[in-house]
């Protein structure tokens, strides 16, 4: 699906939507947990809607009231299984050490991209520990169960396997140790993990490059809180975001300073909008270390200012959804901007209007999401290739887009 984007300016205020990183960490933790959880989650994508059908497909009671989930584990899971997790690398990430946990015989089906992004922190880890893992096409197939719960693995490549294992801790309640070799990237992300693990009443001690899971998840009530990686693209435009956390642990909320480096400040007394009051710093640094996903919004921001800005420690970004360093820095040529690539950072310097151009999302939401606000900037309309990549994390994003004063066409 292709679609056109006018130039025309966002204004109003919109309600947040609620944080996919939360989402399934809850999901899978109630999933696991003894007894039934109710899971209040506002706003469903295809991400967050791939980890509740894969609980399903193990067994796991799911019931839909209005916003809440009751999710029920069963007394016994299934031994052998078919587990679909569409595109979503959260939901494999966090699925495949459960399903080791578990001792269950699960074929795992892949699509899109997703094939072909890496898993060979549990391909190195799980043989070590009584559980063969291979790979065949678009599935990967995983047979045995854990034994001796000390683990250790890089933390370079991605969070997730750290976050993985320590999620699948919680459902027997035996210490589960996950000791990292390497320097820690998207730390927020394990923040977030331990943060819903206490509220599922598990116990997480950090010591240096160490983690010691103990306790057995118990069921909880909990309502997701709402997304700050989502939220950025709509705060960038100058709209009112309501509903989000000002104390989160969310690693995307301190996208907030690159914003008031950029010269703006937040105009709203009890939520968030954002106006430029002063001139930016002459110079500012984007790093993409620990808030990946904010890197493609940030950009197209401070591209639409005539100052220097240096994205750095860019190297995982390829690993995502798309290779987002070639498709940010794509985008960003496109719309006029001179960017120079390095080993591990790129720099350009903005411009006063972009181009009204085609942009390819490369199929990834981020992308996507960027190029539609980067219209309000242009001086004329952009055509976004393969749009309906958005409703990976953002199912309703051209429907809150209009609502704001946006105007945009299929073709």
């Amino acid at each position: 699906m292709n679609r056109v984007i006018e130039n025309k300016k966002l204004s109003g205020e919109i309600l947040g939507i609620t944080s996919k990183s939360y989402a399934h960490r809850a999901i899978f933790c109630a999933a696991i947990a003894k007894g039934n959880s109710i899971i209040e989650i506002s706003d469903l994508s295809k991400d967050i809607e791939a980890s509740i059908n894969v609980i399903k497909s193990l067994g796991v009671e799911v019931i839909k009231k209005e916003n809440k989930f009751y999710i029920n584990p069963p007394k016994t899971y299934k031994n052998q299984v078919t587990l679909d997790v569409n595109e979503s690398g959260t939901t494999l990430r966090f699925l495949l050490p459960i399903v080791a946990t578990l001792g269950i015989d699960a074929k795992i089906i892949r699509r899109g991209s997703l094939i072909n992004r890496t898993n060979s922190v549990y391909f190195h880890e799980f043989p070590k520990h009584g559980v063969d893992i291979y790979e065949k096409d678009d599935a990967i197939f995983v047979r045995g169960k854990l034994k001796d719960y000390n683990f250790t693995l890089p933390a370079n490549i991605s969070s997730q396997f750290v976050s993985g294992f320590m999620i699948a801790s919680g459902f027997y309640g035996e210490d589960f140790k996950v000791k990292i070799t390497t320097e820690m990237e998207s730390k927020p992300y394990i923040d977030m993990t331990i943060d819903i693990m206490e509220k599922f009443g598990s116990c997480v001690i950090e010591g240096e490059r160490e983690y010691i899971c103990r306790g057995k998840f118990k069921a909880i009530d909990y309502v997701v809180e709402k997304d700050w990686s989502n939220a950025l693209f709509f705060l960038a435009s100058g709209v009112k975001v309501k509903g989000l956390d000002k104390n989160s642990k969310q690693g995307d909320r301190r996208a907030i300073e690159i914003f008031r480096a950029l010269g703006y400040e937040n105009i709203s007394k009890e939520d968030f909008q954002f106006k430029r009051v002063k001139a930016p710093e002459k110079k500012i640094i984007i790093d993409s270390k620990n808030m990946p996903d904010a890197v493609p919004i940030l950009s197209v921001l401070a591209a639409a200012s005539n100052i220097e800005t240096e994205v750095v420690n860019i190297k995982r970004l390829k690993l995502k959804e798309s290779d987002r360093v070639k498709s940010t820095v794509e985008m960003l040529n496109n719309l006029g901007v001179d960017v120079k690539l390095k080993e591990n950072s790129f720099t350009f310097r903005g411009i006063e209007k972009f181009k009204g151009v085609k942009i390819d999302s490369h199929k990834d939401h981020r992308i996507a999401m960027a190029a539609s606000i980067a219209a309000t900037f242009a001086e004329g309309p952009i055509t976004i290739n393969n749009s309906d990549c958005v409703e990976k994390s953002y199912k309703n994003f051209f429907k809150d887009f209009k609502s704001l004063g946006g105007i945009s066409y299929v073709l």
